[in-house]
């Protein structure tokens, strides 16, 4: 067959659209890669474990992917990791004193990421790249191997309960016996009903005392009363002036008759203050004492008896 040397349209066609899916592949490819094409600039963060982190990791600044990690490699003279990261030109003027960088995930199998923070907006920005700090990253698998350490415990608690509601529902042990023992239920309702009278007798009770109280407050009120505005003694004793007068006057009087007692005027007066009375008074004693001691002595000399 002779060849024209044209291509058919068709074939044509199918080249322009297998040429268009491969520049949209490989775009796609540096899209979800964090590539770009514009001219960018590195950050260099010292971690102490980067926790299965690989090339190629988004990086992210307060959460917007900024960039990817270009290259991780060990320390020359220690065990730290060295994190190189190809982010946005601009981002490092971004990152302000306080910044700090760590290695975390979405979720337990997604994955790893570097997460950037800016720091303090209000401080100035920083320097060098040293002045990031790398936070301490928790290992997925140690969260994972935790949650399934929680499960089995989980697991095991759910099982005793299982075994304790199987025991349960068949009578053993004590909640068991008492489930499954129709006295208790018996002992219940007797013990409720009881309840109940006691309930019942206490506000009787309870009724009866607030009654008293309040017919003893009336009869205090009516005494009141009678003690204020009635005609008896009390009443007068309260309401009257002369109870006053008559006790102000007699107060006065004996305030005289003491005052007269203390000078020494009258019957009374001079028995206080003449001290004579008083002398002859233990003279007399003292003869009386006297007397009675010669008596004891020699009742005969005092006292004679005869029978005939």
């Amino acid at each position: 067959m002779k060849r024209t040397g044209q291509v058919p349209f068709m074939k044509l066609q199918v080249g322009i659209f297998t040429l268009i899916a491969v520049i949209l592949l490989l775009w796609a490819t540096f899209q979800s890669g964090g590539f770009r094409l514009t001219k960018g600039e590195e950050i260099r963060v010292i971690f102490g474990n980067v926790g299965g982190l690989e090339e190629g990791s988004v990086v992210r600044l307060n959460g917007v992917p900024v960039g990817t990690v270009r290259h991780i490699e060990l320390e020359p003279h220690s065990n730290a990791v060295g994190v190189v990261m190809a982010v946005k030109k601009g981002t490092r003027a971004r990152m302000h004193q306080g910044a700090a960088a760590r290695i975390t995930t979405v979720g337990f199998l997604s994955e790893l990421y570097v997460a950037l923070d800016s720091g303090n907006e209000a401080l100035p920005p920083i320097t060098n790249d040293q002045e990031i700090a790398a936070a301490v990253m928790t290992d997925p698998q140690v969260l994972i191997g935790r949650v399934k350490t929680m499960a089995d415990t989980v697991d095991v608690i759910l099982a005793n309960l299982t075994a304790a509601t199987r025991g349960f529902s068949n009578g053993h042990g004590t909640l068991g016996r008492l489930a499954r023992d129709e006295r208790l239920y018996d002992n219940l309702v007797q013990m409720s009903h009881t309840a109940t009278e006691l309930a019942a007798r206490m506000t009787d009770t309870q009724a009866r005392v607030a009654d008293r109280l309040i017919h003893l407050a009336a009869s205090f009120d009516s005494l009141s009363w009678r003690m204020q505005h009635g005609e008896g003694s009390l009443a007068q004793l309260m309401t009257s002036g002369d109870l006053h007068r008559n006790l102000a006057s007699s107060t006065a009087r004996m305030d005289s008759v003491m005052a007269l007692m203390e000078s020494g005027h009258g019957s009374f007066g001079r028995l206080l203050a003449d001290s004579t009375l008083y002398d002859d008074t233990r003279a007399l004693m003292g003869s009386m004492k006297r007397l009675m001691a010669e008596i004891e002595k020699n009742p005969k000399k005092y006292f004679k008896f005869s029978v005939f």
